[in-house]
């Protein structure tokens, strides 16, 4: 079952990608460091008139432009540092399936460019911003195109379901689970795995046609270590148990949850390495593994609404609200899709009220992710 239009929930309403992506921004900033040393090193070596950059599964949402501000700020002060005497123009193509909501992004550029002149007090040369939908799992650019591309939270998902694990008429062999599970038989983790690696494979293919030699890319997916594998996440526990507790209370068809799986696969560095040295295109730069807690804004928001709250005077249901609604937003659109909006509400309630139960434990809500960067061979 190939997934071609899953995306994150459009607009800007209380569920959507755009309002509930403070996880996935607070990622992104891990990675500054890791682009800046890989634009540091493409200037070294080249210095383009017009620096082409592709923003690979953009989403939509002030995530979506986050890291160009980072770009220009790296190329401006690397060119002067160098005492080049032109700056260059930068060029920025937004990707994503057709279905994201690039409208929403259209609308939201007037005053990205408007703030980020104010920002940078009129120090902005010519950057232009676009869109280009397709899926990157094909070639959406020229050949020896593109100098530099970031792709954020996105290479982890699979284009489709493993191939073996929905049987006709029979449904998947991960019966009663949507993901990979404790109970799961053994084959089902080794179809997760062999999906990633061959749509990573295919999606290192893509890029090496269209990323000029010696251009670099920066890519941040989730991962899994020996000791923390795909079936640990609390992704997992919390969007998995509460359809089995709604199959047995006849709240959902069975039949629909048993031909439904979580199409996305954290590798571990082990498994992504394998796949970078088997494609052959690019040379690993620099990996990293970070953390990002899914409550930190909410325990100490002090970086991101200025001001300090005591996690412990927190009600942990509203904690519990607040790791949800990233979950919401990223899956919301495909469980709808296969299990039908009627059930989305009582859902999410579980789900949340999972959450909960695992935050008012102890347990730590959080995810471990790959920031790798490489280089063009």
């Amino acid at each position: 079952m190939k997934i071609e239009n899953n995306h994150t929930a459009a607009g800007t309403d209380q569920d959507s990608y755009a309002r509930n992506s403070i996880i996935q921004a607070m990622s992104i900033s891990k990675e500054f460091p890791t682009i800046k040393e890989a634009l540091e090193r493409l200037y070294a070596t080249m210095q383009p008139k017009c620096i082409m950059v592709g923003e690979l599964g953009c989403a939509s949402g002030p995530n979506t432009l986050m890291v160009i501000p980072e770009v220009i700020d790296i190329t401006y002060k690397t060119y002067r540092a160098m005492n080049f005497q032109d700056i260059p123009e930068i060029s920025v193509f937004l990707n994503d399936l057709p279905a994201n909501d690039f409208n929403t992004i259209a609308l939201s550029l007037a005053s990205f460019h408007k703030k980020l002149d104010v920002d940078r007090k009129g120090d902005v040369g010519r950057c232009y911003v676009s869109a280009t939908p397709g899926s990157y799992l094909t070639r959406i650019f020229p050949d020896n195109f593109l100098h530099f591309v970031h792709c954020s939270q996105s290479a982890h998902w699979l284009s489709q379901v493993p191939k073996g694990l929905l049987t006709k008429g029979e449904g998947s062999i991960n019966k009663g689970n949507i993901y990979i599970a404790d109970t799961s038989p053994p084959e089902v983790h080794g179809a997760y795995r062999e999906q990633f690696e061959e749509d990573f494979t295919t999606f290192l293919k893509q890029r090496g046609e269209e990323i000029v030699t010696g251009g670099c890319m920066v890519i941040n997916l989730m991962a899994s270590t020996k000791s923390y594998r795909p079936q640990d996440y609390f992704m997992k526990q919390a969007l998995n148990i509460p359809f089995g507790d709604m199959a047995s209370e006849g709240l959902i068809d069975r039949k629909k949850l048993d031909e439904f799986e979580l199409a996305f696969y954290p590798p571990t560095t082990e498994e992504l390495m394998k796949v970078i040295v088997d494609e052959g295109s690019f040379h690993v730069q620099k990996h990293g593994i970070f953390t990002v807690d899914w409550d930190l804004p909410i325990k100490d928001p002090r970086n991101y609404y200025g001001k300090i709250s005591e996690a412990e005077k927190i009600d942990v249901n509203e904690r519990a609200k607040y790791v949800a609604a990233p979950l919401i937003a990223t899956t919301k659109y495909m469980m709808g899709t296969q299990f039908g909006e009627h059930v989305l509400d009582e859902y999410y309630a579980r789900v949340t009220k999972v959450l909960a139960d695992r935050l008012s434990s102890g347990r730590k809500c959080e995810s471990l992710h790959h920031s790798i960067s490489l280089i063009k061979i």
